[in-house]
């Protein structure tokens, strides 16, 4: 079985969303917090001289609250609402962090940002807004940002509510992101192999660096996961990071955890709707869906594929799908386990979907160029069609050299164009791009050059003991002809030689 790509199996990052703050929580800080901290200038903005929240005016409160019965069905009259809301009472620090919370779900980041600052400025102790802040800095890569605000929140001196569960389940994720990228360095563009054993997750992950990001982040999620223990999202996270520590056998049970829990919570609140303690609209807002799950289906996908069960991963990720449609990461593991046993049309159909999904997602391209080169066959030549992919991804995204990685192993290995290719190879190690982003594959294409130089010095050794064994062939054929010539001369001689006068045929008499 060839081997699985790492990037088809890279674990996706949960978004906490937070809900929308109320009218009824104007009275104390986040989190039921009743201390809030000095702004910058020593004196808050928005608690009185006790540290509690001031008193907001009636008519602010009035459209703040038809702003939130509007939130759902109408995001953008709720947002003018809360803006309303915000003019009517100064310092109206919920207003603004509802209209950012409203604008980031409709991926106005700047908006939402201006929104959370302002809120930020009120009220330096809402600490959701620094959780949302730093969430949207971690999707944009800034996590050295992001892990500032997520300490103002949870720092065990000095934080704003220490045991915020967003907080810390973000940021252990946030560390967890660093592991992986430290393992990604350190691989320099080079995906793990993936064998039918799965030796290569068995024992300790060697690289220090990132097993201390690793524990860091378990840290976190465990304090985010003592906060809300029917939190299934922290036991999502503290598998996959389980699962990258190579702890397989935790993995499996925290994975196994989070089903129970699913199930218990869910059934301890329909139980709460059943005996009306809850309303319908409670329950459904409350209650975890199938997509919750789809996440953990996936790292139960990885935990068996890397004990070498690659039938039952398989299995769990399509779980993963069927439970989240959008599941691009087990839609691509899927895809992967496919092009490994050549089932290239599924994997292609896979790839498909994934880019109607994400139509910028690069890796799915290039993956879908590889499905294509091994549905190409003789009768049905696709060869083109890989190359043509390739070249897209070279033409729109020149730093991503893995699709000139490709270009040149379909030209060296399906077109058998051997000096085209090697020098295709040469200009790959000389580009700095390679060299940055996956030396790794520069060392192999080195590798390879030295190979071709190996075939090629082989194959002219090889070419010139044939030619030498042709020429001794050709001089031992000559030799044999003339030695033929020569025994034929011979016979010729030894026959005329051999005739006498009684079978001459002479009429010469007897003499008397």
């Amino acid at each position: 079985m060839k081997n699985i790509r790492r990037t088809m199996l890279r674990l996706g990052c949960v978004a906490m969303a937070l809900g929308l703050l109320t009218a009824a929580g104007c009275g104390t800080g986040s989190d039921g917090s009743k201390n809030a901290p000095k702004s910058a200038t020593g004196v808050s903005k928005t608690v009185d001289a006790e540290g509690n929240r001031a008193v907001v005016k009636e008519s602010a409160i009035a459209v703040f609250e038809e702003a939130t019965k509007q939130a759902k069905s109408n995001p953008q009259a709720a947002i003018d609402a809360f803006k309303r809301a915000a003019k009517e009472e100064d310092n109206f620090a919920e207003a603004w962090y509802n209209i950012g919370l409203l604008e980031q779900g409709r991926g106005n980041v700047k908006e939402a940002k201006d929104a959370y600052e302002k809120a930020i400025d009120m009220r330096p102790d809402m600490a959701e807004s620094y959780v949302n802040m730093a969430k949207m800095l971690i999707d944009e890569g800034n996590t050295d940002e992001a892990e500032k605000l997520l300490l103002k929140v949870v720092d065990d001196q000095n934080g704003i509510a220490p045991f915020n569960v967003e907080g810390n389940l973000n940021l252990g994720m946030l560390y967890r992101r660093k592991g992986e990228a430290i393992l990604e360095a350190e691989r320099g563009g080079v995906e793990p192999k993936f064998s039918m054993d799965g030796a290569e997750h068995k024992g300790e992950i060697k690289n220090k660096e990132a097993y201390d990001m690793f524990a860091k982040s378990v840290v976190y999620v465990r304090r985010a996961l003592a906060g809300d223990s029917n939190n299934i999202y922290c036991y999502e996270n503290l598998s996959a990071i389980y699962y990258l520590m190579n702890s397989l056998d935790v993995a499996r049970l925290v994975s196994e955890q989070a089903l129970i829990k699913y199930n218990e919570y869910n059934e301890a609140l329909k139980k709460k709707l059943d005996e009306n303690r809850i309303t319908q609209e409670e329950y459904d807002r409350k209650a975890y869906v199938p997509k919750d799950l789809s996440a953990i289906y996936n790292t139960s996908g990885l935990i068996y594929l890397a004990e070498g069960e690659v039938s039952r991963g398989n299995l769990e990720f399509k779980k993963a799908v069927e439970a989240d449609p959008t599941n691009v990461q087990a839609m691509l593991n899927v895809a992967g386990i496919a092009v490994n046993v050549q089932d290239y049309q599924l994997a292609y159909d896979l790839y498909n979907k994934v880019l109607e999904l994400e139509p910028e997602n690069v890796e799915a391209y290039l993956s879908k160029g590889v499905a294509v080169r091994g549905l190409s066959t003789p009768e049905n030549d696709r060869l083109a069609e890989a190359e043509q992919i390739y070249r897209d991804i070279i033409k729109k995204h020149p730093d991503y050299p893995q699709a000139q990685f490709n270009l040149i192993v379909l030209y060296q290995e399906y077109y058998l164009k051997i000096d085209e290719a090697r020098q295709m190879w040469v200009d790959f190690i000389a580009d700095p791009m390679a060299n940055k982003v996956i030396p790794g594959r520069v060392k192999e294409a080195q590798d390879r050059v030295k190979q071709i130089d190996e075939m090629k010095k082989a194959q002219e050794k090889a070419d010139a003991e044939a030619a030498l064994m042709m020429k001794k062939m050709e001089e031992m054929e000559r030799l044999q002809k003339e030695l033929e010539a020569q025994e034929a001369a011979a016979n010729g001689d030894a026959e005329g030689s051999s005739e006498t006068p009684e079978n001459s045929g002479s009429d010469t008499p007897a003499a008397e």
